[in-house]
Formats: C-alpha cells, structure tokens, sequence
C-alpha cells in the first residue's frame, strides 16, 4: 500500500474512534433534551437522514452513519494534505 493510502486508512480509524468517543460521551453525560440536540449537530448534514429518531435508534444511526462520515472526511482530508505536501513547485 502506498504512504498515501496508509495515511489515509490511519486518518478514517481515528476519525472513526474520535466521533465514536464524543458521541457516547455526549450520549451519556448530556441529559436528555440537549443530547439529541448535539448528536445531529455533530453528524451534519448526513444526520438530515436519522434526525427524526429519538433515544437508542438515535445513538446507533448517529454512531454508524456519522461515523462513517466522519472516516471519510478525515481519510480524504489526509489523503489531499498528504498530495499538497508532496507536490513540487514548477
């Protein structure tokens, strides 16, 4: 696997676990009107698609659909830094 594509399979795992982290930890210490509130915030826009749940389907949708938006923000992001950093002048 090219450098690029470690780097970008590293960055998706942490953005992965970052987002898993802050989820449950807003699921489990917000109380529960501002929880859900911060849980769609965090997932926009895919969380447009699971807004209208409430309680455990919330955190299970927010946790595999944000997630994985989440990986692949991080995975791209990584990927192009990585090919801007690379690049020569001229």
């Amino acid at each position: 696997m090219k450098p690029s594509g470690r780097a970008a399979t590293r960055a998706a795992a942490i953005g992965l676990v970052l987002h898993t982290l802050t989820t449950l930890w807003l699921w489990w210490r917000w109380d529960l009107i501002g929880r859900g509130n911060a849980i769609v915030l965090l997932d926009l826009p895919v969380s447009f698609a699971y807004m209208h749940l409430d309680g455990p389907p919330l955190l299970t949708w927010s946790l595999l659909a944000g997630g994985l938006q989440w990986a692949v923000a991080a995975a791209l992001l990584a990927f192009l830094l990585g090919r801007a950093a690379r690049r020569r002048p001229g």
